[in-house]
Formats: structure tokens, sequence, C-alpha cells
């Protein structure tokens, strides 16, 4: 069952259990389909008020505290390492909550400490020899899981905040206001220009998201 809702909400409006009721029941009525396979449409848009809800939440956002200048564009990339390891430092008691509130965490694949993977990410702009911090794996495969613990991580800290978050505006904070953000647009191209294949893959398809590259007109 397609359902109309933004991403990480499948079952449509935060915390209207009837609407969520809605849903899933439509869901499981698919089971009584006397053959398959079964794709249909939900047909219910969530309200109005309750968009709007949502809008009035995120009216504003701003992290509540200071986050290093975003570094010009010919900066040296070690000067974006400095400002990446001071910008994680300023998020982790966000995150800490975060983590305290939900009793979970989605970072940890890459087997770093957020540091570690934030420190080979900036080392890796500056020199794409460098030295990788795990040795049974491939190089691409660490650099991916470094930098998607550090996706996650901004993106627990920065919900963890008062107010309700989507997923796009969490997503054009993280892009386009901070240093991480601007770290990834510098790895997307090293990757482009790459003549690895898997390197160009993760350029292409892994660390910018397609509505940042290409924002809906």
């Amino acid at each position: 069952m397609w359902v109309p809702y933004e991403l990480g909400r499948p079952i449509g409006v935060p915390n209207d259990a009837e609407f969520q009721k809605e849903v899933i029941k439509a869901a499981f009525e698919l089971l009584d389909a006397e053959s398959g396979p079964v794709l249909v449409d939900y047909p219910v848009e969530i309200p109005e008020d309750a968009t709007a809800l949502d809008e009035d939440a995120m009216t504003g956002m701003a992290c509540p505290i200071d986050l290093p200048a975003l570094p010009d564009e010919t900066a040296p990339t070690s000067e974006i390492g400095k400002a990446l390891m001071t910008e994680i430092a300023s998020l982790a008691p966000w995150y800490d909550l975060a983590v305290t509130t939900r009793g979970r965490t989605t970072v940890g694949p890459s087997g770093l400490s957020i540091d570690d993977a934030a420190k080979y990410v900036a080392n890796f702009l500056d020199d794409q020899d460098t030295p990788c911090p795990r040795d049974d794996m491939p190089v691409g495969r660490v650099l991916k899981l470094a930098y998607e613990d550090l996706k996650a991580y901004y993106g627990e800290a920065i919900t963890a905040q008062p107010g309700y978050s989507t997923s796009k505006q969490v997503e054009d904070w993280l892009f386009n206001e901070t240093v991480f953000g601007k770290a990834l647009w510098r790895l997307r191209t090293l990757c482009l220009e790459n003549e690895d294949e898997y390197f160009h893959y993760l350029g292409t398809n892994s660390i910018v998201p397609d509505r940042q590259i290409n924002p809906p007109a």
C-alpha cells in the first residue's frame, strides 16, 4: 500500500492514534485479496490542520548553540576539519539528550567513535590516501559508514530540540547550514572525480540526496 506521507511517517499523522489505526487497517485488508501482487494507493491525505501544526512547530528552526562559521568555499580542507570537530562537540549535549530520551541510536555501524569517524572524513578530504582506520573492509566502505554515522549523529541531535522536524527541514539544515554539510558537498565532488567505480557510485548516489542537488522549482 502506497501512502502519501512524509518519509519516516508511514502511518500518517504523528500522535494521532485513530488516524494511524485506519492506515494500518487498510494495509491489513490487502491480505484479503484473492490474488497478488497487490499495489494500491491509500487515498487519505494528512489533514491540512495537522500539516500546519508541523510547519508551525518548525518555524524559525535554529540550533540554540553556537556552531562555528561555515568556511569559505576556498578555505583549506584542514580548516574544515577543525571546524567540523568543534561543531560535533557543540552538538554533543543534544545528541546525548536524544539517546537518553529515545533509548536508542542509529549511530555505530562504522565501528568508530563519532570523533574518529569525523577525523577520517576530514582527513580524506585533505588526502585521499590517508590511512583507513579499519583494515577489515575496503576504504570506500569505511568512508561510507563513517559519513553515514555522522549524518545519523547530526539528525538525532537536531531532532532532540523542541519542536517537530520533518526530514526535509532537517536535511536542508544539515546540507546548507553546517560545516559537516559543507564537507559532504566537497566529499561528493572528490568522489565524482575519482576513477574508482565504487567512489564514483558514492558521489552519484549516496553522499548528497538528489533533492539537494536538484531542488524542486
